[in-house]
């Protein structure tokens, strides 16, 4: 929504805007309607710059007042800023995280991290994850209840890192293919 004004200066840089993108005759109306303000205010900016010999004054014949800008020729109006591409940063990726874009079964990445605590995370491309819960879930089972806690947990994660594995394939063939460098698996 415009605000109205009363600033000279920016009704004057008004003024140059609607004579040098538009075609449409310079009144007082056409100047407050552009810039915007008041009737009086056009006119007086309008006259004030009639009296420097900025632009010239013409009375037609029906008595309406026009104003005329020396060598007015359209330009055309500034391109507005394009906003930046997205950026896509390719990152380096395990191979077997993408698994040659097939997808990566929750169910046996739990099954596998039953059988060897972080066999799953492994499978799903996470091999830091997979040593860590290795060794966290070995560590609890001296314990014996929190090592089965453990195991739970670290199933339970298995199967999610396979879904976020699935999500990662689903957004990388989504890309146009020439964007489809290998990307950065998140997890």
């Amino acid at each position: 929504m415009n605000m109205r004004t009363d600033d000279p200066a920016v009704i004057e840089h008004r003024l140059l805007e609607l004579a040098y993108t538009t075609d449409i005759p310079i009144t007082a109306g056409a100047l407050a309607y552009f810039a915007p303000c008041s009737l009086e205010n056009a006119e007086r900016v309008l006259d004030q710059l009639a009296s420097r010999d900025r632009i010239r004054m013409d009375v037609g014949d029906d008595g309406t007042i026009k104003y005329e800008l020396p060598n007015r020729h359209k330009l055309s109006p500034r391109p507005e800023a394009a906003p930046p591409p997205p950026v896509l940063a390719p990152q380096v990726v395990p191979p077997f995280a993408l698994r040659n874009g097939r997808e990566a079964s929750p169910l046996l990445a739990a099954v596998l991290s039953l059988l060897v605590p972080g066999a799953g995370q492994l499978y799903a491309g996470n091999v830091v994850t997979a040593i860590l819960w290795f060794l966290l879930v070995g560590a609890g089972y001296v314990l014996v209840l929190p090592g089965l806690f453990l195991h739970m947990v670290c199933i339970a994660t298995a199967a999610s890192a396979a879904n976020r594995l699935n999500s990662t394939i689903m957004h990388t063939r989504m890309l146009p293919p020439g964007a489809r460098a290998r990307y950065h698996y998140p997890y």
